[in-house]
């Protein structure tokens, strides 16, 4: 056991910092953080090494915590992928009542970007009341940074909303095609943190992949209980409208790092960080209604016909005539889902390895959907979901690929810890006898 001798009397490992003694009866500290040492005085005290020992670490006592951080990360993991998939299960329902109901896709957008707006200023203000008054109402992060995240969350918005109707991406590839946000996350995190992941990591993600891949084999060749992918399509449909569906999620792997980048310092605050971006979003979300116009990719063709679907989404968001379909619960299932599921998002890569790891579990929101489908049915005519299990060939390979990549999670996971304790016992302070 590590021991210091003063005056012939033994003293336990000093905790607060490090303390390096001498001989010639002199000590120096080796404090990382100027705390004083909570240890008796040694002045004019003969001061030698136990010689029983050639290398004494002194290790600051730990607080006790009341849970561990693999409990708050795996409770973190857990709500952050039920929240998605709410936002994933009611935003196709969302869309199409709003077509139902005269609005279009930019109704949709500049609505939502007001609400999540409003709702995660809530959110903090809520936050900072009853949880920690310390949470900043005003931006921890620099104005560019804010903007840059608005910015790349609106053409998040844009080129994946625009691109996402089933006559221009076809629903098969739809979610193959998500899961570039991966790859996207794992190549800008190295350029721009200039951090990679191990070989080990870099497999359990493949795994994860691999198992997505299943998942979708019955979309993409047309098995039983799925659509077949040799529908009439024309040029466009079939490569310009899903790429651009793919380049849709470049910005979400820039959003992912540039968070990561931020809520991993010291002062940073995720209730703000995130506010401040939505703040920024609708503040670059509202000036690109012109994108509406671009012929071939926007859906209107003059402002007359703008105008009447947004005035005709706006004004069912708020009504409860049977005209408008329920538009108004609907949009607010897809808002909480949005809100929660983003938040979750932050705070996963806030307290978890980071990025890569945020993304690896999202990965599994789209096989879910698909079995919440497989379960379920929603009747439109009656806004109202229905147990309605139906067992296909789709349902086997969602379950096969979800039985692969749910380990592949836990295992990224275990290995993230474990390279994490590594590293922290590599910078732990020790000192040698000399």
């Amino acid at each position: 056991m590590s021991r210091l001798v003063v005056d012939d009397e033994i003293h336990p490992v000093l905790d607060g910092g490090r303390r390096s003694a001498f001989h010639d009866g002199t000590f120096a500290d080796a404090l990382s953080d100027n705390r004083t040492l909570d240890a008796p005085a040694y002045e004019n005290k003969e001061v030698t090494w136990d010689h029983q020992v050639s290398l004494i670490t002194f290790e600051r006592e730990k607080p006790k915590k009341k849970y561990s951080d693999n409990l708050r990360n795996i409770i973190l993991a857990v709500l952050n992928l039920f929240f998605n998939i709410v936002m994933n299960i009611s935003l196709p329902i969302y869309a199409g009542t709003m077509e139902k109901v005269g609005g279009d896709m930019y109704a949709l957008l500049a609505q939502a970007a007001i609400y999540f707006t409003l709702l995660f200023i809530l959110l903090t203000y809520f936050a900072k009341v009853t949880i920690d008054r310390s949470i900043s109402m005003k931006p921890t992060a620099s104005f560019k940074i804010l903007l840059l995240m608005g910015f790349l969350t609106t053409m998040n918005g844009i080129l994946v909303v625009f691109a996402s109707p089933p006559d221009r991406t076809p629903p098969y590839l739809q979610g193959i095609l998500q899961t570039t946000v991966i790859p996207y996350t794992i190549i800008f995190r190295l350029l721009i943190l200039r951090k990679g992941i191990s070989v080990i990591r870099f497999i359990c993600a493949l795994i994860v992949l691999v198992g997505l891949f299943i998942t979708a084999e019955p979309q993409i060749f047309g098995l039983g209980g799925s659509e077949s992918p040799h529908s009439h399509q024309t040029v466009t449909s079939r490569i310009l409208w899903p790429f651009a569906f793919t380049i849709g999620f470049l910005p979400v792997g820039i959003i992912n790092v540039v968070t990561e980048k931020e809520l991993k310092k010291e002062q940073a605050q995720s209730f703000s960080f995130i506010a401040w971006t939505n703040i920024f979003q609708a503040a670059t979300m509202l000036p690109m209604f012109w994108v509406d116009f671009v012929p071939g990719f926007g859906l209107e063709k003059s402002f007359g016909d703008f105008k009447t679907k947004m005035t005709a989404g706006f004004s069912c968001s708020y009504s409860t005539s049977l005209a408008c379909a329920g538009l108004a619960w609907k949009a607010w299932l897809f808002y909480g889902g949005y809100t929660l599921g983003n938040l979750f998002q932050y705070l996963l890569i806030q307290y978890t390895e980071g990025a890569v790891y945020a993304v690896v579990v999202q990965a599994m929101i789209s096989p879910m959907v698909s079995i919440f489908w497989n379960l379920f049915q929603f009747d439109a005519k009656n806004n109202i979901f229905s147990w309605n299990p139906q067992f296909t060939t789709t349902t086997a390979f969602t379950v096969a690929g979800l039985a692969l990549m749910v380990p592949g999670v836990f295992m990224y996971h275990y290995f993230s810890n474990k390279e994490s304790k590594s590293n922290e016992d590599e910078d732990s302070p020790a000192i040698q006898n000399h």
